[in-house]
Protein backbone atom coordinates (compact mmCIF):
# COMPACT_ATOMS: atom_id res chain seq x y z
CA UNK A 1 0.00 0.00 0.00
CA UNK A 2 1.66 3.12 -1.12
CA UNK A 3 0.60 7.01 -1.06
CA UNK A 4 1.50 10.44 -2.44
CA UNK A 5 1.26 11.31 1.66
CA UNK A 6 2.87 9.82 4.38
CA UNK A 7 0.13 7.70 6.53
CA UNK A 8 1.61 8.43 9.46
CA UNK A 9 2.47 12.35 9.58
CA UNK A 10 0.74 13.24 5.88
CA UNK A 11 3.69 14.56 4.71
CA UNK A 12 4.27 14.67 1.15
CA UNK A 13 5.86 11.96 -0.55
CA UNK A 14 8.05 11.99 -3.25
CA UNK A 15 7.33 8.99 -6.18
CA UNK A 16 10.90 6.81 -5.22
CA UNK A 17 10.84 7.62 -2.13
CA UNK A 18 11.14 5.09 0.50
CA UNK A 19 11.15 6.81 4.13
CA UNK A 20 9.34 9.91 5.14
CA UNK A 21 11.74 12.49 5.51
CA UNK A 22 9.81 14.13 8.49
CA UNK A 23 8.40 10.58 10.62
CA UNK A 24 10.63 8.16 9.72
CA UNK A 25 7.65 5.62 8.56
CA UNK A 26 8.14 3.50 5.62
CA UNK A 27 6.34 5.02 2.61
CA UNK A 28 4.87 1.30 1.66
CA UNK A 29 2.29 0.09 4.14
CA UNK A 30 1.19 -3.53 3.80
CA UNK A 31 -2.26 -4.08 5.41
CA UNK A 32 -1.84 -5.92 9.23
CA UNK A 33 -1.50 -9.82 8.56
CA UNK A 34 0.27 -12.16 10.75
CA UNK A 35 2.81 -12.67 8.08
CA UNK A 36 3.49 -9.11 8.47
CA UNK A 37 3.97 -8.95 12.32
CA UNK A 38 5.97 -11.41 11.85
CA UNK A 39 8.34 -10.32 9.30
CA UNK A 40 9.03 -6.85 11.30
CA UNK A 41 9.70 -8.71 14.54
CA UNK A 42 12.69 -10.78 12.80
CA UNK A 43 13.76 -7.94 11.45
CA UNK A 44 13.83 -5.90 14.80
CA UNK A 45 15.77 -8.58 16.11
CA UNK A 46 18.27 -9.70 13.18
CA UNK A 47 18.79 -6.59 11.53
CA UNK A 48 22.32 -6.64 9.94
CA UNK A 49 23.34 -3.41 11.48
CA UNK A 50 21.52 -2.99 14.92
CA UNK A 51 19.88 -6.41 15.58
CA UNK A 52 20.20 -7.68 18.99
CA UNK A 53 22.42 -10.91 17.41
CA UNK A 54 24.85 -8.47 16.21
CA UNK A 55 25.15 -6.52 19.73
CA UNK A 56 25.32 -9.47 21.44
CA UNK A 57 28.70 -10.44 19.45
CA UNK A 58 29.94 -7.43 20.19
CA UNK A 59 29.19 -6.92 23.86
CA UNK A 60 31.02 -10.24 23.53
CA UNK A 61 33.58 -8.79 22.12
CA UNK A 62 33.73 -5.08 22.66
CA UNK A 63 31.32 -4.20 25.21
CA UNK A 64 33.56 -0.60 26.31
CA UNK A 65 33.45 0.31 22.93
CA UNK A 66 29.88 -0.19 22.60
CA UNK A 67 28.82 2.37 25.84
CA UNK A 68 31.24 4.28 24.31
CA UNK A 69 30.30 4.99 20.77
CA UNK A 70 26.50 5.00 22.16
CA UNK A 71 27.33 7.80 25.00
CA UNK A 72 29.21 10.18 21.64
CA UNK A 73 26.10 9.85 19.88
CA UNK A 74 26.97 6.86 17.38
CA UNK A 75 23.56 4.92 18.08
CA UNK A 76 21.68 4.13 15.03
CA UNK A 77 24.11 1.16 14.69
CA UNK A 78 23.39 -0.36 18.13
CA UNK A 79 19.89 -1.66 19.26
CA UNK A 80 18.43 -0.22 21.72
CA UNK A 81 19.75 -0.35 25.55
CA UNK A 82 16.29 -0.56 27.81
CA UNK A 83 15.02 -2.69 24.74
CA UNK A 84 17.97 -5.37 25.29
CA UNK A 85 17.93 -4.76 28.84
CA UNK A 86 13.93 -5.79 29.34
CA UNK A 87 14.29 -8.97 26.82
CA UNK A 88 17.05 -10.05 29.01
CA UNK A 89 15.26 -9.69 31.68
CA UNK A 90 11.90 -11.50 29.81
CA UNK A 91 14.83 -14.15 29.28
CA UNK A 92 16.05 -14.56 32.81
CA UNK A 93 11.90 -14.87 33.92
CA UNK A 94 11.60 -17.52 31.53
CA UNK A 95 14.45 -19.72 32.61
CA UNK A 96 14.26 -19.05 36.41
CA UNK A 97 10.54 -20.19 35.83
CA UNK A 98 11.15 -23.15 33.64
CA UNK A 99 13.94 -24.66 35.80
CA UNK A 100 12.90 -23.62 38.75
CA UNK A 101 13.04 -26.47 41.65
CA UNK A 102 12.49 -25.17 45.29
CA UNK A 103 15.83 -25.22 47.85
CA UNK A 104 15.22 -27.01 50.59
CA UNK A 105 19.15 -26.88 51.63
CA UNK A 106 18.50 -23.92 54.00
CA UNK A 107 15.52 -25.12 55.84
CA UNK A 108 16.01 -29.01 56.40
CA UNK A 109 18.72 -28.25 58.96
CA UNK A 110 16.57 -25.82 60.88
CA UNK A 111 13.78 -28.72 60.33
CA UNK A 112 16.07 -31.20 61.85
CA UNK A 113 16.71 -28.89 65.23
CA UNK A 114 13.21 -27.97 65.35
CA UNK A 115 12.15 -31.72 65.53
CA UNK A 116 14.78 -32.25 68.49
CA UNK A 117 13.81 -28.98 70.18
CA UNK A 118 13.63 -29.52 73.63
CA UNK A 119 11.25 -26.66 74.70
CA UNK A 120 7.99 -25.34 72.92
CA UNK A 121 9.44 -21.92 72.47
CA UNK A 122 12.42 -23.22 70.75
CA UNK A 123 10.59 -25.57 68.54
CA UNK A 124 8.51 -22.40 67.70
CA UNK A 125 11.92 -20.63 66.69
CA UNK A 126 13.67 -23.09 64.60
CA UNK A 127 10.19 -23.78 62.82
CA UNK A 128 9.31 -20.26 61.76
CA UNK A 129 13.08 -19.62 60.83
CA UNK A 130 12.73 -22.61 58.97
CA UNK A 131 9.76 -21.06 57.19
CA UNK A 132 11.49 -17.73 56.53
CA UNK A 133 13.99 -19.37 54.77
CA UNK A 134 11.69 -20.93 52.23
CA UNK A 135 9.99 -17.88 51.81
CA UNK A 136 13.44 -16.41 50.60
CA UNK A 137 14.59 -19.07 48.76
CA UNK A 138 10.74 -19.19 46.91
CA UNK A 139 11.14 -14.82 46.35
CA UNK A 140 14.71 -15.38 44.68
CA UNK A 141 13.74 -17.94 42.75
CA UNK A 142 10.69 -16.27 41.09
CA UNK A 143 11.47 -12.37 41.58
CA UNK A 144 15.46 -12.62 40.94
CA UNK A 145 14.49 -9.92 37.89
CA UNK A 146 13.14 -7.66 40.00
CA UNK A 147 16.44 -7.83 42.47
CA UNK A 148 18.72 -8.10 39.66
CA UNK A 149 17.30 -4.66 38.07
CA UNK A 150 17.76 -3.32 41.32
CA UNK A 151 21.81 -3.54 40.77
CA UNK A 152 21.98 -1.07 37.59
CA UNK A 153 21.23 2.10 39.58
CA UNK A 154 23.08 1.15 42.44
CA UNK A 155 26.12 0.42 40.36
CA UNK A 156 25.93 3.14 37.86
CA UNK A 157 26.29 5.49 41.39
CA UNK A 158 29.06 3.87 42.47
CA UNK A 159 31.11 3.97 39.13
CA UNK A 160 29.60 7.70 38.34
CA UNK A 161 31.38 8.20 41.64
CA UNK A 162 34.56 6.43 41.31
CA UNK A 163 34.90 8.40 37.73
CA UNK A 164 33.62 11.88 38.64
CA UNK A 165 36.29 13.80 36.73
CA UNK A 166 36.17 11.56 33.43
CA UNK A 167 33.96 12.96 30.90
CA UNK A 168 30.87 11.64 31.51
CA UNK A 169 27.81 11.71 33.38
CA UNK A 170 25.80 9.68 35.49
CA UNK A 171 23.34 8.80 32.50
CA UNK A 172 25.82 7.87 30.20
CA UNK A 173 27.13 5.96 33.22
CA UNK A 174 23.33 3.98 32.92
CA UNK A 175 22.88 3.40 29.48
CA UNK A 176 26.77 1.52 29.75
CA UNK A 177 26.02 -0.41 33.42
CA UNK A 178 22.18 -1.12 31.14
CA UNK A 179 24.56 -2.90 28.50
CA UNK A 180 27.15 -4.41 31.32
CA UNK A 181 24.69 -6.17 33.37
CA UNK A 182 21.96 -7.06 30.47
CA UNK A 183 24.73 -9.11 29.06
CA UNK A 184 26.39 -10.56 32.35
CA UNK A 185 22.91 -11.48 33.10
CA UNK A 186 22.24 -13.06 29.90
CA UNK A 187 25.01 -14.78 30.72
CA UNK A 188 23.67 -16.32 34.24
CA UNK A 189 20.39 -16.96 32.11
CA UNK A 190 21.34 -19.00 29.37
CA UNK A 191 24.63 -20.64 31.33
CA UNK A 192 24.42 -20.62 35.34
CA UNK A 193 20.24 -21.20 35.41
CA UNK A 194 19.91 -24.49 33.22
CA UNK A 195 23.49 -25.93 34.89
CA UNK A 196 21.92 -25.22 38.52
CA UNK A 197 19.05 -27.03 37.47
CA UNK A 198 20.94 -29.89 36.06
CA UNK A 199 23.67 -30.03 38.74
CA UNK A 200 21.45 -30.45 41.87
CA UNK A 201 24.16 -30.82 44.03
CA UNK A 202 25.02 -27.79 47.15
CA UNK A 203 28.76 -28.16 46.88
CA UNK A 204 28.64 -27.91 42.99
CA UNK A 205 26.35 -24.69 43.20
CA UNK A 206 28.98 -23.11 45.26
CA UNK A 207 31.58 -23.46 42.52
CA UNK A 208 28.84 -21.75 39.75
CA UNK A 209 27.83 -19.35 41.77
CA UNK A 210 31.73 -18.46 42.07
CA UNK A 211 32.17 -19.03 38.25
CA UNK A 212 29.43 -16.37 38.02
CA UNK A 213 30.77 -13.84 40.34
CA UNK A 214 33.97 -14.43 38.48
CA UNK A 215 32.73 -13.73 35.18
CA UNK A 216 30.39 -11.03 36.49
CA UNK A 217 33.86 -8.91 37.97
CA UNK A 218 36.03 -9.69 35.44
CA UNK A 219 33.63 -8.88 32.28
CA UNK A 220 32.79 -5.75 33.93
CA UNK A 221 36.31 -4.46 34.77
CA UNK A 222 37.34 -5.30 31.33
CA UNK A 223 34.19 -3.24 29.78
CA UNK A 224 34.90 -0.24 32.14
CA UNK A 225 38.61 -0.13 31.20
CA UNK A 226 37.64 -0.15 27.47
CA UNK A 227 34.45 2.46 28.30
CA UNK A 228 36.80 4.98 30.03
CA UNK A 229 39.17 4.27 27.81
CA UNK A 230 42.71 5.40 29.81
CA UNK A 231 45.22 2.86 29.32
CA UNK A 232 47.36 1.71 31.77
CA UNK A 233 47.95 -0.49 34.71
CA UNK A 234 46.54 1.81 37.41
CA UNK A 235 43.20 2.47 35.32
CA UNK A 236 43.21 -1.22 34.94
CA UNK A 237 43.60 -1.87 38.94
CA UNK A 238 40.31 0.70 39.52
CA UNK A 239 38.14 -0.66 36.78
CA UNK A 240 38.67 -3.77 38.63
CA UNK A 241 38.74 -2.41 42.27
CA UNK A 242 35.51 -0.84 41.32
CA UNK A 243 33.74 -3.90 40.04
CA UNK A 244 34.49 -5.92 42.59
CA UNK A 245 33.48 -3.15 45.12
CA UNK A 246 29.93 -3.50 43.64
CA UNK A 247 29.80 -7.14 43.73
CA UNK A 248 30.78 -6.93 47.65
CA UNK A 249 28.72 -4.53 48.25
CA UNK A 250 25.36 -6.29 46.80
CA UNK A 251 26.32 -9.34 47.89
CA UNK A 252 27.44 -8.13 51.70
CA UNK A 253 23.91 -6.06 51.38
CA UNK A 254 21.73 -9.10 50.26
CA UNK A 255 23.11 -11.44 52.59
CA UNK A 256 22.92 -8.65 55.57
CA UNK A 257 19.06 -8.28 54.92
CA UNK A 258 18.23 -12.15 54.49
CA UNK A 259 20.15 -12.94 57.45
CA UNK A 260 17.74 -10.36 59.24
CA UNK A 261 14.49 -11.27 58.05
CA UNK A 262 15.45 -15.45 58.91
CA UNK A 263 16.63 -13.95 62.41
CA UNK A 264 14.15 -11.18 63.45
CA UNK A 265 11.62 -12.16 61.01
Amino acid sequence: MSSSHCLNCFATLEPKQKFCSQCGQKTSIHRLSLHEIGHDALHYFTHADKGIFSLLKDLFTKPGQVARDYAAGRRVRYFKPLNFYLIVMGILVFMTSAFYTEDLSGSRPLEQRAAYAKTIQEKAYFTAMAGRVKKVNKFIGKYSNAINMMTVPLFTLIFWLFYLRDRYNYTEHLVANIYFVGFIMLFYALIITPLNYLIKNPRLDMVLIGIFFLFEISYRASAYYAFVHKRGWLYALKALGVSLLCTALWAWGTYSLISWYIRKG
